[in-house]
């Protein structure tokens, strides 16, 4: 009963994540993808072509990318459910502040090591990335909660967790930017990649709070309000 809950919660909260970050993908963010792809595919005009399969530009792509958005806002959202309710009362403001620190810790700090990338960026090896990645969400997130809920004498030690990783430094490639033939292309693609940057920082802000407080409205609405005897006995 009590999972249940807490699980419908999540999936109310999902829904109206999902789409809303997707939208904003829709009108913001995927015409920069599209415009680094066509930089991208006339490079590879010349190759031989292989038969991968991706999903038609339209409504086939857009629900894909709302689905895939959904299915990560549910695991985000169940996430903080759980953290929020075991800390105590919820509130849509404690949920806002949650969605913040998830926001820094899950975002903004593998950012600052690891921007998001457009197609024809050249990148560093996958499992580098991605490990490099992963060691700075758990950190920084780890660093946060020192922060907030250690004792004072404590508090040093978040921040050396959250420093940690961006002292042992992301993995770069050989080299940085873009490998266009062509400079014009080189540029415009810098400054597609900057206007990425941009919005998708703007995006998953806007994704954080709307997971943060409507899960801590939801959370405060339909589980604070169960009996405590009630939960023991679940």
């Amino acid at each position: 009963m009590y999972f249940r809950q807490i699980f419908l919660c999540a999936c109310l909260t999902a829904l109206v994540a999902s789409v809303t970050f997707s939208l904003y993908q829709f009108y913001f963010i995927s015409p920069l993808i599209f415009a680094a792809e066509a930089y991208e595919i006339a490079d590879s005009i010349a190759s031989e072509p292989t038969q991968v399969w991706a999903p038609e530009d339209g409504i086939e792509r857009f629900f894909f990318t709302w689905l895939a958005n959904f299915l990560m806002s549910l695991a985000y959202s169940l996430l903080l459910a759980c953290a929020i309710t075991y800390r105590g009362s919820s509130s849509a403001v404690k949920g806002l502040a949650w969605g913040i620190g998830a926001y820094l810790a899950i975002f903004v700090a593998p950012s600052l090591g690891l921007p998001p990338e457009i197609p024809g960026m050249d990148a560093a090896d996958l499992h580098a990335r991605q490990n490099w990645w992963l060691l700075t969400v758990v950190l920084s997130a780890t660093g946060l909660a020192v922060l907030a809920f250690s004792p004072r004498y404590y508090k040093g030690a978040g921040l050396i967790l959250m420093l940690l990783p961006h002292l042992i430094g992301a993995p770069t490639p050989e080299l940085h930017g873009f490998s266009h033939p062509d400079p014009n292309a080189v540029l415009a693609l810098t400054d597609l990649w900057h206007h990425f940057v941009l919005q998708t920082s703007i995006a998953n802000g806007l994704l954080w709070l709307i997971i943060g407080t409507t899960i801590g409205y939801l959370c405060q609405r339909f589980i604070d309000k169960i009996p405590p005897l009630q939960l023991k006995n679940q």
